[in-house]
């Protein structure tokens, strides 16, 4: 009858196709984890973002409350060299700072400048502002 010589080339395609399918698994969770870590740094930089926007507006908050800060009240610049203890940075919470700078004086407008960090602090977001109080 007839006789069949098996060659075992089912055995090697079976084994390039099984090859080709880990290749496309690899490349697939490679792709997974990176969209991952991507997700993770953009709530990070959305976190910071909401912090230093806090900060900001919590320095407007002193201005309008701050008598010290009226447009009647006269201010003296301070001497060359010399800076304010923790360098005039107020810390609005655990994870954001302001720092309030008056840079017209005859209109009373200031210059708040904000830094939020992150959970981890690899996240900063640094917010200006300039704020004339009612």
């Amino acid at each position: 009858m007839f006789e069949s010589k098996q060659n075992g080339s089912a055995l090697i395609i079976c084994m390039v196709f099984l090859l080709l399918l880990t290749i496309l698994g690899i490349s697939s969770m490679q792709s997974s984890t990176m969209q991952e870590k991507m997700v993770g740094n953009a709530v990070e930089e959305n976190r910071a973002f909401q912090m230093a926007e806090g900060a900001l507006r919590e320095g407007e908050q002193y201005v309008e409350s701050n008598s010290a800060y009226s447009s009647t009240t006269a201010m003296s610049l301070p001497q060359a060299g010399s800076v304010p203890s923790g360098g005039g940075w107020a810390a609005s919470t655990a994870k954001a700072y302001y720092h309030v700078q008056k840079i017209a004086y005859a209109n009373s407008v200031f210059l708040i400048t904000a830094i939020g960090y992150g959970i981890d602090n690899n996240a900063r977001v640094v917010l200006q502002s300039t704020y004339r109080p009612n």
